[in-house]
């Protein structure tokens, strides 16, 4: 799967996660990818609101996790954990078995050994700056990404 999005405004991305979040599920995960204030955390916000809504559930954006590494939301139909590790030592392993269980991962700034082990079933979402809009290319080598 290859999508691109041109992306002028900030409200245009909900046509966007409208797209991705009926698909979402447990034990998936996905790799944002951007420069600092390409919108990556934006994204993650309207996505979460998209899930939100969808199941008449009141939601509460608790912004980026720099520094806490890790916010959790657990939604009614859906469990997510937002990473960022954007200050993370590219050399430092991570790994993410124990919240593949009962979670739906989004992973900011993914180091090159995550994306080495686990980019075969996620879903990358790169966003490029091009003022005054945004390239948003979502692409998955793992056919269970198709709509």
């Amino acid at each position: 799967m290859n999508v691109t999005f041109s992306v002028h405004q900030e409200s245009d991305l909900a046509k966007v996660v409208d797209k991705i979040s009926p698909l979402l599920q447990r034990q998936q995960i996905l790799f944002l990818e951007g420069e600092v204030g390409s919108g990556k955390t934006t994204f993650i916000r309207y996505l979460l609101k998209s899930l939100a809504t969808n199941t008449n559930q009141d939601f509460h954006f608790l912004g980026s996790p720099t520094y806490q590494r890790e916010h959790h939301y657990n939604l009614k139909k859906l469990n997510l954990i937002h990473f960022d590790f954007y200050q993370v030592d590219q050399k430092t392993h991570i790994d993410f078995e124990d919240y593949f269980m009962d979670n739906c991962l989004l992973v900011e700034w993914p180091s090159q050994d995550l994306k080495k082990r686990y980019l075969p079933d996620a879903l990358l979402i790169k966003i490029n700056v091009e003022a005054p809009k945004r390239i948003i290319e979502i692409s998955s080598q793992n056919p269970t990404w198709l709509p």
